[in-house]
């Protein structure tokens, strides 16, 4: 009986510490002297086989704790710092930011960015488009684009005057006077036609003189960081934050007037401020009009550089 008990406990310790065997030549001579040792012991006791099968199953679950203690604080700290920002939570930022509800957006990107930084966010409404930059580690809204277009069917008063025009399309815009510039503002067969530009984009309008109803309004607007991106709504322009720049803005108008072959007597506006991107001065943004056609220059802050130009004609 003494025998028989001695095979089965070689037998059970053979396979308990097999389980864990690794190539190395260490555990191997480890595992052979385990075996050596319980082989003697057990010759000279009367260890039962259910008192080897207790005594496993107790250091594997002792095993199996220790491991479990010291992989579960590091886990719950990753896990903690990626729901930081989660996409939903951007998701939802950029929507507040955008005054859309939910309901009426349909996303058609929202993901991170491969560099692990931000999330890339896309949707699109009944009257528009709207793209964004998150930061998925501050929770800061890095860039932002919108292209929006619609009419307003709601039934309106009489705009006796071109100023009440101008003051429907600012409130309909959510923008503030003291923060644009106006590039047209006319009566054209009852019709008051209306663009204006802010620090952060350019908006279109068509008004009835009539019923006062909005037949028309487009806007492409395009910022990079919350404060900038609610200046539309408060009227705070980009301008008013202080930047170390070699090239002045004068200076800056003058580069890309003379790039344009345009002299700044034959422009209907003209205005600069700089341009920011992720949070810091990209360059010197200098937009300005000639009849039916608007020129946007980008223009290094220090050397003066052309970085980036666009002409539109409308």
């Amino acid at each position: 009986m003494k025998q028989k008990n001695c095979a089965v406990l070689l037998l059970l310790l053979f396979l308990l510490t097999g389980c864990g065997a690794t190539d190395s030549t260490d555990t191997a001579q480890e595992e052979t002297a385990s075996i050596s040792a319980a082989q003697e012991e057990a010759s000279g006791s009367d260890v039962t086989l259910e008192d080897v099968t207790k005594e496993a199953i107790a250091i594997e679950e002792a095993d199996s704790n220790s491991t479990a203690a010291e992989e579960t604080p590091e886990d719950a700290a990753t896990e903690s710092a990626s729901a930081e920002v989660t996409l939903e939570d951007a998701k939802a930022a950029v929507l507040a930011h955008a005054g859309v509800e939910a309901s009426a957006a349909s996303f058609t990107k929202a993901r991170l960015h491969q560099d692990g930084t931000a999330y890339e966010i896309e949707f699109s409404t009944t009257n528009g488009a709207y793209q964004y930059e998150f930061s998925a580690e501050s929770g800061e809204l890095l860039e932002y684009r919108w292209e929006v277009q619609g009419k307003d069917v709601s039934t309106g008063t009489a705009v006796d005057s071109l100023d009440s025009a101008k003051a429907l399309a600012l409130t309909h815009a959510g923008v503030e006077d003291s923060a644009v510039s106006f590039a047209q503002e006319k009566l054209d067969d009852g019709i008051y036609e209306l663009e204006f530009t802010t620090a952060t984009g350019k908006y279109e309008y068509e008004i009835s003189r009539e019923t006062g109803i909005i037949l028309e309004y487009e806007w492409e607007v395009q910022g990079n960081s919350a404060t900038a991106a609610s200046s539309a709504a408060s009227g705070m322009d980009s301008t008013d934050r202080t930047v170390d720049a070699a090239i002045t803005a004068d200076r800056a108008e003058s580069i890309a007037l003379e790039d344009a072959g345009i002299v700044s007597g034959d422009t209907k506006y003209l205005h600069a401020y700089v341009e920011w991107r992720h949070g810091a001065p990209y360059s010197w943004c200098v937009r300005f009009g000639v009849r039916d056609t608007e020129y946007v220059y980008l223009i290094d802050l220090d050397d003066g550089s052309i970085l980036e130009q666009y002409v539109e004609s409308h």
